[in-house]
Formats: structure tokens, C-alpha cells, sequence
């Protein structure tokens, strides 16, 4: 009988001297006789002679070169036929191809969705010309902990005129003017610029010409450029509208030029309608002369051949000069130069790494996921590799059959998680948090298809080549003898499989944490008590035109008769006038002095300042502590007061009255007055819920009027109508103001920074999380259902011999049992590690929150047994007498 145990062999021999011979034309077939003669001659049997000649001819170059195909052409005739089978296997397994597909697709689309955001924002080349001599120029002061600053007007010129490193310098601000003349009144979002800063960036209009030097002059004819978006939105795309004149503001602007719709000035976030020089704006330019004033956001060109340390070098010599020329407004400030896309990108780097990391590790699951079903199919297909092998199929061939079915899998999941990468790139910008940088480039492009492609192919190698190196390896002998239906896996492969397994759920559980820290962090923020009662409060804004309301008597006249119209409206009596508003809106900072109480050296007096109606308070449900609100008796001819906070009580005013006390403080040079404390309220979370309240200063509305305003509103009516009436009363007023921003108070403060941003991570780390633990859930499944069907027959054995169903469910759920213990011992170190990343993006929680990491374990324990539970039970109800049988 031992010829039965070498005839793989010798099938194997035949078919492959018989391949071999097929190949050769009449002339190497003489050359491969002369072979096997010599063979014979050295003492060789006839069969020992040929298959020795066979092997050596096999060997020589020059007759492989002379073969009817060359190894290119059958390499390339024997992946077609991979190909073929591969696809035909995939018919012959539908449900097998579907769910391997499915899973990787999700990975795949879920990861090339995220890096198209990470490669629009980070990793893409700043769209101007030689973006890499691009800086961004900063002021920093270290008696203010370093907090970056713009430059003051003049300390900019000085640094464009004193400087030797940069070919170009560019300042730039922005804010709102109203656009009359064109249809009904509109805000503009306007860049306020210095003329510099077109050509600094090579940037060219679609029509017309850039700014001059000429235009920064101070006298020069007001001029504006459009954005094209703006062009066509609001001008119907007038071919004839350069030279033309627009109103900004109730000024006449001529329009000298259109800038195409994807130029952006790179610092800025909002929509970009009109651009004037600086010395053409009716607020900056009011601020020009002064030092202390720093609004002029900066940006510079290299000179070919400077590096970022020789012009900071340059830098610091020239802050040394601004410090001695204006020693009261430069003392401490140093300049510091970043690369430009840097300086964009820097704050948003670190949150967007860690979602392309969680990511990854959702496609790492799937991986293992699609890792143990090719598993499970290579010891059913155990019998066919056997034959193959026996008929001359080599280990490599085998090899490489099996990774071109992977390779398939992976390209077909990749196209389709392509697809998922559209679908969720278009959801992606729905939910993306305001100021994150370029998001409007956003898109699935030729560099995050390429991107894709490469995941597809690195995916296939993860999840294809274990199983196909177990299989090639497998010994086909012993495939033959006992047959695929017998032929349970190796002690070896099984362990795998549940390393495999054990894996995924310790990925799963680093997922998962972090899901959960940043929930309970955002929840956490959420559930803080702001100070205020934001609820059934709408608010709108309403701009002044600077050049038509040009007094600040003129603003008071104006938000006096608003606010007295608003409130005779029905249901909009609890009205109030604020600016700015609680993190809704950009908050102000405000050095300020005790008089007779020089503050400590190296010591900051700053706090947030708001400018109030009497009403105010009572609208938000501020509670007052000390002293008295404001009232009507504190108009522009009265003495100047002021109402301070309890945290601002506390920390400058310790263990005394603050009542009567004088604080100096205001808009500079000209609004800097002594104010008396005449009020202490509770604190209030002014610039973001995970900020704890800051010391705040609020003066009357009348005594410290702007050019404009933002209502506030407590009405049980909904927006629509509140902002119908609102309206209408400045309407009623002057019909070219426009009312923007009509929204409700909670959905102002929600789309700011400080709530989106922790909500955005939190909802897509979330997401991530429960889709890891769904893989997870499935691959365990398949785990134990793979196992059970291959022990029927010794589960039919236990029964027979008096095992209960009872206890043969224990007994599997016990084996799931020990996988997940296993992947919670390597899951909850690998969470405590790496969880420390992400300690600057959680409020109220720590990283490793004991809480959490409970749950998650709780979770994840919860639904392997659930798992595993259904093939258990399955096992546990089988009949013992088909068990036997089974085969």
C-alpha cells in the first residue's frame, strides 16, 4: 500500500515533465534527448534520466529563451486564468464575496472620505504661486502668555519698510458692510487689505486689474474688487460692470476688478464678496495711526534664499526697535515667523490625525475580519489545493491564485468604498465644524482615488496573505487521505484565527474608549450651566453703515428708537441690546486699571467686556448679587458706570466691597474712561461652555454705543415670526438696513467653534466605534459559527456519551468567553496609552475615566456573548445520531 502514499509525487512529476515538454520545439527537443542520453550513460534508470535532463534543461537561460512563450507571456496567461477562477469562485459564493466586499468596502470608503479632508487641509500645497516661501508673521507677548496677536498699523509699515528677508509683505482684516443699490440691503462679507497682497500671493482677477499702490494712499478714490460669486449673485454677471460704482456702506465704491470664485485669502474661513484697501474702510481705517490697535493680520514672501531662522533673526532685531520706538504698546511682544500653511492647518492637525488614525483602525477590523473568513474558506477548499498540488501546481503557484482572489476582493471592495467615500465626503461637509481651514477644497479627487487605490491593494495583502501562506503550506498528502469533509483545521490555524479574533476586539476596545471619553466630554460640556437661560431667546443683528451713521450719537439715537419699537411689539417685550453676545459671537478682551492699585509685575488685568441695555440681565436671567442694574438714568450725559462679575469681584477685589470702587478701561485711545462699580451679577461662560467663567466688565449700551447692534429676544413665538417683526421695525426706521443673523440663541451658540468642533469629533469617533464593534460582533460570530460546524461530529460524540445541551452551550460560550477576556487584556493597556492623545480635547473627564473603560468592557463583552450565543445553541440542539454522521 505504500504506493498510494508516493502517488501525489509522482502525479505531480508527470504533469509537470509533461508541461514542460509541451513547451519545446523540435530543436530543443533534440538538445533535451541528448540529455537524457548522457544520463543514461553516467549510470542513470531511463525515468531517472529524463526527469533529471528535464530538470536541468529547466535551468538553462539560453534554451528558456527559445521556448515557444516566454516566462512574461505565461506569467501573464496564468493571471488571466487566476483572474478567471477568482471570479468564478466568487459566483460559486455569493454570500461569502458579498460579505467580504461589504466589510472592506466600509473601511475603505469610511478612511478616503476622512484623508480627502486631511489631504484638503493638511497635506495639499497652499494654491498660490510658490507656496513654500509663504509665512505667516505673528505678534507674541510673554507678559500675556504668549497669545498671538496682529500688528498695529505701525508697527506693520516698520516691519514692510525696516525688514531685509522678505520680497512682499501683506496685511489683511475682515469684517461686514452693507451693500445697498443692488437689489435689496445685504451684508458683504468684506477683506480689508493692504494692496500688497494680491501680487504677494500671484494671485490674477478674472476681469479688470488688482489694486495699485496708488489705491493705499490716503485720498485716493475709493475702489473695490468683486468676487465672482458675488458678481453673478448679485450684479446678474453684468459684463459692464467694471468702472461702475457700488454702495458699501452709503459710499460710492468703483469696481476695478473680479477675482474668480476659487480664490481664497488663506487665513480666512468665511466667504470672501469684496475687497478694499485699508485706508477705504470706514473702521480700520480709524485705527491706522494708533500703536496699541493691532488688527493688521500679516503674511509675507520670502526672498529666494532666506530660511524661516534667518528671518526670524531679522524678526527679532526689528521687535527690538518697535519696543524702543513704542515702548507703551511693544514692551514684551516679540515677532514670530511660521510657515504659512502651518500656521493655517496647526490648530486643526492634531484632531484630524486622530480621526485618520481611528479610522485606520476600523479598516485594520475589517481586515482581520476578511483575514479569518479566507481562513475558514481555505480549510474547506483544503481537498481542491490538495488535487492541484498533486497535478503539478507548485507552492507559489498556489500562493499566487490565492492572492489574486484576495487582490479581486480587495479591488472590488475598493470600488466600492469609493463610492462610500462620495456619499460620505457630501455628509462630511454637512457636519464639518466652522473655521476649519480650506474645507471648501475639500473633495474626493485624483490624489484621494490614488489613495484609495493603495489602501485597496495594501488591504488586500493584510487580510490575503495569511491564509494563503496557511493554505500553500498546507500538506496535501494528508488532505488527500482524509478529505475535505474530515479535514478539521490544524491546532496551529485554529489558534490563528483566535489571535485574529482576539485582536480585533483589543482594536475595538482603543476605539471604543475614545469614543467614549470624547461622548462623555461633550455631554459633560453640554449639561454646564452657562450663567444665562439661552432657551426661547432669537437674536438678530443690524448694522450701521459707518459713513451714514458716522456719531456715536447718531448709533445711540438709533438703538434707542429700535429697541423701544421692538419691544411694543406684541410678544417681543422682553427685549435687549447686547455686543457681543455670550459665545454666540466673537468676545472682547479689555486691559483695564484700578486706580491707586498698581497691578503686580508679571500680573494680567484683562477681562471680557460687553456693552448692555438696562434690560439686558432680566432677558437672560443673569442674577444680580450686589448693588444694582442698569437703568434708564445711565445715559451719555451721566456719570460712566459699570457692573462687574463674581469672579471679577473675587479675584481683584478680595475680602472687600466692590461696590463704589473705579475701574479705567474702554475702546482706545478715546473711549478709555474711570467707570464706578455700581453692580456685581453671577458669572457666565462668555467665550465657550468648556471655559470656566473669566472675570467680566459690562457698561450701559448709551454710555458706550457701536455702529450697530444685536437684539436679544425672550418670546414664546417662534423666529420666523420674531425676525418678521424685527424687521419691520427697522424697516420702519431706514428701509437699506438689513437684519442678518435672525437665529435662535442655543443654534448661534451650536454653530460656534467651541460646540461644533467636540461634537464633530464625538459624532464621527462614535461612529467609528460602533461600527469596530459591529465588525467585531461579526467577526466573533463567524468565528464560532465556522467552529461549531466543524466539531458537529465531536459534539455528537459528548452528547452521546452524556453530555447535556446545557452543557455544551456553556462549553462554546466559554471558548468566545476566553477571546474576549483575551482581547480586553490587550485592548484596555493599548486605550490607557494612547488615549493620552487626546487629554486637550476632553472637558469634565479624564482619559483614563474608570467609567468608561467599564462600559466599553461591559459593551463589548455584552455583545460577544450575544455572538456566540446563537451558534451555541444551535450546537447544543443538534441530534447525536446525525452528528455521528456527519461527514
Amino acid at each position: 500500500m505504500r504506493w498510494i502514499y508516493k502517488l501525489p509525487l509522482r502525479l505531480r512529476s508527470l504533469f509537470r515533465n509533461q508541461r514542460v515538454e509541451s513547451e519545446l520545439t523540435d530543436e530543443l527537443r533534440f538538445h533535451l534527448e541528448k540529455l537524457i542520453e548522457e544520463n543514461i550513460a553516467s549510470g542513470m534508470s531511463a525515468e531517472e534520466a529524463r526527469y533529471a535532463a528535464l530538470r536541468e534543461f529547466g535551468g538553462i537561460e539560453q534554451m528558456k529563451e527559445e521556448c515557444r512563450d516566454s516566462w512574461g507571456v505565461r506569467i501573464v496567461s496564468e493571471l488571466g486564468q487566476d483572474i478567471q477562477y477568482g471570479l468564478r469562485q466568487l459566483r460559486r459564493n455569493p454570500g461569502f464575496g458579498a460579505i467580504a466586499i461589504l466589510t472592506l468596502a466600509l473601511g475603505i470608503g469610511a478612511n478616503t472620505a476622512i484623508f480627502s479632508v486631511v489631504n484638503a487641509v493638511l497635506l495639499k500645497p497652499l494654491p498660490y504661486a510658490d507656496p513654500g516661501r509663504l509665512v505667516s508673521l505673528v505678534e507674541l507677548n510673554s507678559q500675556q502668555g504668549n497669545a498671538a496677536a496682529a500688528f498695529s498699523y505701525p508697527n506693520f509699515t516698520e516691519c514692510r519698510n525696516q525688514n531685509t528677508v522678505f520680497s512682499q509683505i501683506a496685511g489683511t482684516n475682515a469684517h461686514d458692510l452693507t451693500l445697498t443699490g443692488a437689489g435689496e440691503p445685504t451684508i458683504v462679507h468684506t477683506i480689508v487689505i493692504t494692496p500688497e497682497i494680491f501680487t504677494l500671493l500671484g494671485a490674477r482677477p478674472m476681469a479688470g486689474r488688482i489694486f495699485l499702490q496708488t489705491d493705499g494712499v490716503r485720498g485716493a478714490a475709493p475702489v473695490v474688487v468683486l468676487s465672482e460669486n458675488l458678481w453673478r449673485s448679485r450684479f446678474a454677471a453684468a459684463p459692464g460692470i467694471l468702472g461702475k460704482t457700488i454702495n458699501l456702506d452709503m459710499r460710492a465704491f468703483t469696481v476695478v476688478g473680479i477675482m474668480p470664485a476659487d480664490f481664497r485669502y488663506p487665513i480666512r474661513s468665511e466667504d470672501e464678496d469684496v475687497w478694499i484697501p485699508a485706508v477705504q474702510d470706514p473702521l480700520f481705517s480709524t485705527f491706522m495711526p494708533d500703536p496699541l490697535l493691532r488688527w493688521v493680520v500679516t503674511v509675507a514672501r520670502l526672498r529666494p534664499g532666506i530660511s524661516i531662522s534667518q528671518a526670524q533673526s531679522d524678526m527679532d532685531a526689528i521687535s527690538a526697535r518697535l519696543a524702543r520706538k513704542y515702548p507703551k504698546a511693544n514692551t514684551g511682544f516679540r515677532i514670530r515667523v511660521e510657515p504659512l500653511q502651518q500656521a493655517i492647518t496647526g490648530a486643526s492637525k492634531s484632531a484630524l490625525l486622530i480621526l485618520l488614525a481611528a479610522v485606520g483602525l476600523v479598516l485594520l477590523i475589517a481586515c482581520v475580519n476578511v483575514a479569518n473568513l479566507l481562513l475558514a474558506r481555505a480549510t474547506v477548499r483544503t481537498q481542491e489545493i490538495a488535487v492541484r498540488m498533486a497535478m503539478g501546481a507548485g507552492r507559489s503557484r498556489i500562493l499566487r491564485q490565492l492572492l489574486t482572489e484576495s487582490a479581486l476582493l480587495g479591488l472590488f471592495g475598493g470600488l466600492a468604498g469609493i463610492l462610500i467615500a462620495f456619499w460620505g465626503v457630501r455628509s462630511l461637509k454637512s457636519l464639518l465644524p466652522p473655521g476649519l481651514p480650506r474645507a471648501e477644497t475639500i473633495r474626493v479627487d485624483d490624489g484621494v482615488l490614488l489613495f484609495a487605490l493603495a489602501l485597496s491593494v495594501a488591504a488586500s495583502l493584510i487580510f490575503g496573505l495569511a491564509p494563503a501562506l496557511a493554505a500553500a503550506r498546507s500538506s496535501f498528502r494528508t488532505n488527500l487521505e482524509e478529505g475535505a469533509a474530515r479535514a478539521g483545521e490544524s491546532g496551529g490555524r485554529r489558534r490563528f484565527r483566535s489571535l485574529l479574533v482576539a485582536a480585533e476586539f483589543g482594536l475595538s476596545v482603543v476605539l471604543l474608549v475614545g469614543a467614549g471619553l470624547l461622548i462623555r466630554s461633550f455631554t459633560s460640556m453640554m449639561n454646564v450651566n452657562p450663567g444665562f437661560n439661552a432657551r426661547h431667546v432669537v437674536t438678530a443683528e443690524i448694522s450701521l453703515p459707518r459713513y451714514q451713521y458716522s456719531t456715536p450719537a447718531q448709533w445711540t439715537a438709533f438703538s434707542n428708537e429700535s429697541l423701544e419699537r421692538i419691544q411694543a411689539q406684541p410678544g417681543l417685550r422682553d427685549s435687549a441690546l447686547a455686543i457681543p453676545l455670550p459665545i454666540a459671537t466673537d468676545s472682547v478682551n479689555f486691559a483695564f486699571i484700578i486706580p491707586d492699585r498698581p497691578a503686580l509685575p508679571g500680573a494680567s488685568r484683562q477681562a471680557h467686556y460687553a456693552a448692555i441695555s438696562p434690560d439686558y440681565f432680566r432677558v437672560m436671567e443673569v442674577p444680580l448679587l450686589r448693588g444694582r442694574f442698569f437703568g434708564r438714568q445711565d445715559v451719555p450725559s451721566a456719570s460712566r458706570v459699570a457692573i462687574i462679575s463674581q469672579t471679577f469681584a473675587r479675584r481683584f477685589f478680595p475680602h472687600q466691597d466692590p461696590i463704589g470702587q473705579r475701574l479705567v478701561f474702554g475702546f482706545p485711545p478715546h473711549d478709555v474712561v474711570s467707570r464706578q462699580i455700581v453692580g456685581v451679577v453671577g458669572d457666565i461662560r462668555d467665550v465657550a461652555l468648556s471655559e470656566a467663567p473669566g472675570p467680566m466688565m459690562y457698561v450701559p449700551f448709551a454710555q458706550a454705543p457701536f455702529w450697530g447692534e444685536i437684539v436679544v429676544v425672550r418670546s414664546s413665538l417662534d423666529t420666523a415670526a420674531v425676525a418678521a417683526s424685527i424687521r419691520r421695525v427697522v424697516s420702519g426706521i431706514d428701509r437699506n438696513l438689513p437684519v442678518t443673523d435672525v437665529v435662535s440663541l442655543p443654534q448661534a451658540m451650536d454653530s460656534q467653534a467651541s460646540v461644533a468642533q467636540p461634537r464633530f469629533r464625538a459624532l464621527l469617533l462614535g461612529l467609528f466605534g460602533a461600527l469596530a464593534l459591529v465588525l467585531a460582533s461579526v467577526g466573533i460570530f463567524g468565528v464560532m459559527s465556522y467552529s461549531v460546524s466543524r466539531r458537529t461530529h465531536e459534539i455528537g460524540i459528548r452528547m452521546a456519551l452524556g453530555a447535556t445541551p446545557a452543557g455544551v452551550l456553556q462549553l462554546l460560550l466559554a471558548e468566545s468567553a476566553r477571546l474576549v477576556v483575551a482581547g480586553l487584556a490587550v485592548g484596555i493597556p493599548a486605550a490607557l496609552l494612547l488615549t493620552r492623545f487626546l487629554s486637550s480635547m476632553l472637558y469634565g473627564v479624564t482619559p483614563a475615566d474608570p467609567l468608561t473603560f467599564i462600559v466599553v468592557s461591559l459593551i463589548l463583552i455584552g455583545m460577544a456573548l450575544l455572538a456566540c450565543y446563537i451558534p451555541a445553541r444551535r450546537a447544543a440542539r443538534v441530534d447525536p445520531m446525525v452528528a455521528l454522521r456527519y461527514e
